[in-house]
């Protein structure tokens, strides 16, 4: 029953009256759909695309992240913005609540608990659900404009402007027809991974650091192609099925499934010998 009572009031506290995880997708899809939208429009206005782009290009376009870099002297680094929006704003929003809370109300209830380590397993149901949310506001925006603009509902995809958008060659990519489910559900989960693993760096480290770890590996992913660093996994542009030298779903599965129970296990242990008086008053 306490686990409950942690989880219910998370989910009040840390979801539902959270407004900036509330109104921050749908910000950010809004934003991000305007781009692609006009980004179709301009295409087929100069002949790249000869029909009107489809939801399932919209999370192409949102997942899609950046094709493979390799180092140019004429042409830098160019960072995937979009992708950057969508997955580096949630950690920030994810970042202090945990601290907030044991500085608060829940610094009492950890004190006369008998049973803490529900706490620490309520805020990991929480992250979970936070992400999901996140990315099902998003999605859900998406949608909605999809059908406003009256754009096929569907998960289909045109490859020209898939091409034209991620600016590659035709040689550079296989021809694909449709978005798999699995491809829009493997980001997320690369996503909760992620931020699980933040929230457990953050019992050893300052919340802020551990925000920075993130970003730095989230940025070493867009720069290196690699099955070792798990952002390549929430680039659906980097998976096999379309680049030929790209990373697997399955293994991203696999990776992101380990690091979240890794995460998890780890915070657990952490939690059990945790002086909440002593660290709960840290600042990020």
């Amino acid at each position: 029953m306490k686990f409950i009572k942690y989880l219910r009031f998370d989910i009040c506290q840390g979801i539902l009256r959270n407004p900036m995880l509330m109104i921050s997708p749908i910000a950010i899809a809004f934003i991000i759909f305007i781009d692609f939208f006009a980004k179709a429009n301009r295409f087929i206005a100069f002949d790249i695309m000869d029909e009107a782009v489809s939801f399932g290009d919209y999370l192409f376009y949102l997942y899609g992240g950046m094709k493979e870099f390799i180092p140019d002297y004429e042409m830098g680094f160019q960072l995937p913005i979009v992708w950057i929006l969508v997955f580096f704003v949630l950690p920030f929003i994810l970042l202090n609540y945990p601290l907030k809370d044991m500085n608060g109300i829940g610094q009492q209830i950890l004190i006369r608990s008998t049973k803490k380590i529900f706490w620490w397993l309520s805020k990991c149901c929480w992250t979970i659900l936070g992400t999901l949310v996140y990315h099902l506001i998003m999605q859900m925006t998406g949608l909605v404009m999809c059908s406003i603009f009256r754009l096929d509902i569907t998960y289909s995809i045109h490859m020209d402007f898939v091409k034209a958008a991620f600016e590659v060659g035709h040689q550079e990519v296989c021809n694909i027809s449709g978005l798999f489910i699995s491809t829009v559900i493997l980001p997320i989960f690369v996503s909760v991974s992620i931020n699980m693993l933040q929230m457990t760096l953050s019992l050893f480290i300052k919340p802020m650091f551990s925000f920075l770890f993130i970003a730095i590996m989230l940025l070493s992913s867009a720069y290196l192609l690699s099955p070792l660093l798990i952002g390549n996994y929430a680039m659906i542009f980097r998976y096999t099925w379309i680049l030929k030298n790209g990373v697997s779903v399955e293994t991203g599965y696999k990776i992101s499934f380990i690091l979240l129970f890794i995460s998890m296990g780890v915070g657990t242990i952490k939690f059990r010998f945790y002086d909440v008086l002593e660290n709960g008053q840290g600042e990020s």
